[in-house]
């Protein structure tokens, strides 16, 4: 039989309390972690927790500011040069009269009208007289309507075999002429041998009218607009042979714009050979041509061209072409009373000119 022991008091109480505590204890520790770990998992959010940060990397030291570049300063505008005028077609620099000799004391001098004398190349004015004042140039006229004519075969617009049927206004023109008839046609290049060695009027009248499209006025204003472009300043036409219009109106033009013409004629060939040609013949022989310029007959060495004129109005005229050991001069007289006075006073001008 066991025998139950009573403890003192006091004695055997707190270890009993402690097994309680053991065994409660452990289970309500457990339960309250439970709750605990429950609870935090809840306030955040259900999230996995975040890998921790990458440490950013230590910042670069800073550079110095790099000074302000100064602002280029705004260019000033280049003021708006004004448009040059295109050159006329065929023009040439201006010929400088300082220095031109008025006065030579040359044979014949007292006896011309109006003239000068040039150099093309330096574009110097070597002699002048009057040499802007516009008068009658009677047959020099032509020198135009041959200008028209090469320049038309320049640009294709005639050929020199096209053949001109004679017109019965061609026909009426009176003075030097050849004597056209409304039965005949020719080509190109024998009316123009016969304007440039004969001086036909008739031919240089059939020319410009075809040229004109069948009008005379068209080939004139062809003629005047040209003029104008070439700096012809002082220079009208009415015509194209020189002899005077319907009205009684005289070619005028002035022995400095007349030279000015002269050196576009010696840009073609064809018109320098035949104003230096002496004779020839048209008609297929029929006809004789002989050179109005006496010039070019061997009493001027060196001349080869280029056309006369003559009206009681303007009196004997040339203008003329020279060139000498490789040098050119180009003038211009009007107004004589004889061609012989005229030719004397040209080969002195000429020969003078050349001691320039």
């Amino acid at each position: 039989m066991s025998e139950r022991y009573d403890l003192p008091g006091g004695v055997g109480a707190p270890r009993a309390w402690g097994r309680t505590l053991l065994v409660w204890g452990l289970p309500l520790a457990a339960w309250l972690a439970l709750i605990v770990g429950w609870l935090v998992f809840a306030g955040n959010g259900g999230e996995t927790a975040e890998a921790p940060e990458t440490p950013a990397p230590a910042e670069q030291p800073a550079q110095p500011a790099q000074p302000a570049r100064p602002e280029t300063p705004a260019q000033p505008e280049t003021p708006a040069q004004p448009e040059k005028p295109a050159p006329a077609p065929g023009s040439t620099a201006p010929y400088d009269f300082q220095g031109a000799a008025s006065a030579l004391g040359l044979p014949k001098e007292a006896l011309c009208g109006t003239g000068i004398l040039v150099d093309p190349t330096t574009r110097k004015v070597l002699w002048a007289k009057h040499a802007d004042k516009a008068v009658p140039v009677a047959s020099m006229t032509k020198m135009m309507t041959l200008l028209l004519t090469e320049e038309a075969i320049a640009a294709g617009k005639v050929g020199r075999d096209t053949v001109i049927q004679v017109t019965v206004e061609a026909y009426k023109i009176g003075g030097a002429q050849v004597w056209l008839d409304p039965r005949e046609s020719f080509p190109l290049s024998e009316l123009e041998k016969t304007i440039a060695i004969k001086s036909a009027n008739d031919s240089a009248y059939l020319v410009g009218e075809y040229l004109g499209g069948g009008s005379m006025a068209a080939f004139v204003a062809a003629m005047n607009a040209r003029a104008k472009q070439l700096g012809m300043t002082h220079t009208r036409f009415y015509d194209a042979h020189g002899l005077g219009d319907d009205q009684g109106h005289d070619n005028l033009s002035s022995a400095h714009d007349m030279v000015i013409l002269a050196e576009q004629l010696l840009k073609y060939p064809e018109v320098m050979r035949l104003a230096a040609t002496r004779t020839d013949t048209f008609r297929n022989g029929k006809l004789d041509l002989k050179n109005h310029n006496n010039l070019v007959f061997n009493q001027v060495p060196g001349v080869d061209g280029l056309k006369t004129g003559f009206t009681n109005k303007a009196g004997f005229c040339v203008t003329v072409t020279c060139e000498r050991g490789g040098r050119r001069l180009i003038g211009c007289v009007t107004g004589f009373k004889s061609h012989r006075d005229r030719d004397a006073f040209c080969k002195a001008l000429l020969d003078w000119g050349y001691k320039q």
